[in-house]
């Protein structure tokens, strides 16, 4: 790519986002597009410092200039650092562009690489859903607002596109919270002044529509009544050719029964939805372990061991360090015994007879000594040790000096004794021959 010119009236110099193929940060490979939305643009990325597939939420150029965009696309990225829970998306990074060829200065965040598709893709796709899958979505939906709410962090944006089923790596789907971009913190201040709405018009509870400076935890179980309305129904809850028709609506309407469109929605589903969906905070569940509670026993599906989890996650893989074991089928009761082996029979040890083992001794004897033997003569004339061989001569000359004089003195004693001429005399004759 050619260098840019340093003039501001360029065009090329005019806010751009990467494309397929770029750098952000020398770090994430720009891939394909997968979302837009009016504060940012998702694209697809890969960690090449990491090596793994991530997705990238970018601020729009056009976006930029705006305070109140980037504070709340910060907030969403201090918003999702917080939350731990496999029901809410995580994030990896967050940072601001900091080279070409993107404009300098975008705000970005890494989260997570979801494959799937949100509830709204679903509904339209197959039409209302389950009454079991309506529940199971709720309830793991509450899951992850529990961890939201536990933090003091408020969605205030709960609609089916921010719903995502995600598909795990063996196999099986989990609901995913996404999109904390206007959530609010009760520990902050506001990003917005009361008297001023906030959200996705046809989900905004009445607070929210009304511009209350003071939300809390129930204006989300109001938006995530109006989600399952949607599922059950495949309509929206309030209808209207106008914002401002749509807000009176929320304001004053109640929403048109299920059974309307659905006659096999359990009542206590039914009864859960329209709690929901009361105008008065106050005559809503509380909090979402009450709206779980309720929701629990309408789910149909059996929880899934972590044994079979865990063997779908290693058949669904292609990257196995070992091949796969054949499963064995259990004994049945009426199958034979198997015949008894023949007993084997170990061989005696080798023994090595005893005439070949002195053989083998006498040659190790003669293959050590032999040598030694060759180079004692070698070492007795060896020149070095002259002082040591006159040194012994002389010592043994006065040895033998010292024994020939300590005789003939003890012999001259021994023949002044009485009797010793004799007995000496008497020692030469059994001497003679």
């Amino acid at each position: 790519m050619s260098a840019r010119p340093k003039f501001q009236s360029d065009p090329a110099d005019l806010p751009v986002l990467p494309r397929a193929g770029d750098m952000v940060q020398r770090r994430y490979r720009i891939g394909a597009e997968l979302g837009r939305g009016g504060m940012g643009v998702v694209l697809e990325a890969h960690d090449v410092r990491l090596d793994r597939d991530v997705a990238l939420k970018i601020v729009l150029p056009q976006m930029r200039s705006s305070r109140e965009v980037v504070e709340r696309f910060s907030n969403e990225a201090r918003s999702l650092a917080k939350l731990d829970s496999q029901h809410v998306v995580k994030v990896l990074d967050f940072g601001s562009i900091s080279s070409p060829p993107a404009s300098v200065g975008l705000p970005f965040m890494a989260l997570e690489l979801l494959r799937g598709e949100d509830l709204f893709s679903l509904v339209t796709r197959r039409g209302p859903l389950s009454p079991s899958e309506v529940a199971r979505y709720a309830l793991q939906a509450c899951a992850g607002l529990a961890a939201a709410h536990a933090h003091g962090i408020i969605h205030r944006d709960l609609k089916p596109e921010n719903l995502f089923i995600a598909t795990q790596p063996d196999g099986s789907q989990c609901l995913k919270v996404l999109d904390f971009g206007i959530a609010r913190s009760q520990s902050r201040r506001a990003l917005t002044h009361a008297n001023t709405g906030i959200g996705s018009p046809g989900y905004m509870s009445p607070e929210q529509v009304e511009g209350r400076a003071l939300l809390d935890a129930r204006c989300d179980i109001w938006g995530l009544g109006v989600v399952m309305y949607e599922l059950l129904a495949h309509r929206a809850a309030f209808v209207a050719e106008t914002p401002q028709g749509l807000c009176l609506q929320i304001l004053t309407s109640p929403v048109r029964p299920l059974a309307e469109f659905r006659s096999d929605v359990p009542p206590a589903l039914v009864d859960i939805v329209d709690r929901c969906l009361q105008k008065a905070p106050d005559a809503r569940f509380q909090n979402v372990a009450e709206l779980a509670e309720a929701l629990a026993p309408l789910d149909e599906e059996v929880p899934e061991s972590d044994a079979a989890r865990i063997r779908r996650r290693l058949d669904a893989s292609d990257r196995l360090l070992v091949p796969a074991a054949p499963r064995r089928s259990p004994p049945s009761p009426m199958r034979e015994p198997p015949p008894p082996r023949a007993p084997q029979v170990e061989p005696p040890p080798v023994v090595v007879p005893r005439r070949r083992r002195r053989v083998l001794s006498a040659l190790l004897f003669v293959m050590i000594l032999g040598p030694t033997l060759a180079l004692l003569p070698r070492v007795v004339r060896a020149p070095e040790l002259k002082p040591a061989r006159d040194w012994s001569e002389r010592a043994l000359q006065s040895t033998s000096d010292v024994w020939q004089k300590t005789r003939a003195r003890a012999h001259e004693l021994w023949m002044k004794e009485p009797g010793g001429e004799r007995g000496s005399q008497t020692d030469e004759r059994s001497s003679a021959p």
